[in-house]
């Protein structure tokens, strides 16, 4: 999917990944997509939308198909419907981005832990 921009998405310290803001348990509303608080709407997704219950917020790896490339993002938001599970995330370089669940390889804690010992130094 493809990634919006940097506004109201600022960079931040991955370090402080536990901090960041979520929307979770629940459909974003239009407002907080507006306000820079949900990445995404989903509006007229019909009647099966719903959340997709997964702890967040959580590290992953977005993977580019073609390239088989990672990115590290923070998982904020996740939603399921027609269109599959969408999550929204957060990129420590600042920006945000939807993708499907797919798309995304999470970290367990040990890698979690690394990640952020490695920021440390």
């Amino acid at each position: 999917m493809k990634k919006e921009s940097k506004n109201n998405w600022p960079e931040f310290d991955i370090r402080n990944w536990k901090h960041i803001p979520v929307i979770s348990r629940r459909i974003a509303t239009e407002e907080e997509a507006r306000k820079g608080i949900a990445v995404f709407c989903l509006q007229n997704a019909g009647d099966e939308h719903n959340f997709f219950e997964i702890e967040l917020p959580k590290m992953a790896y977005l993977i580019n198909e073609e390239t088989n490339e990672k990115e590290l993002i923070v998982a904020i938001q996740a939603e399921e419907s027609k269109y599959g599970i969408v999550i929204g995330y957060r990129n420590p370089k600042g920006g945000n981005g939807a993708c499907l669940l797919n798309e995304l390889d999470f970290l367990n804690d040990l890698e979690t832990e690394n990640v952020t010992k490695k920021a440390s130094s």
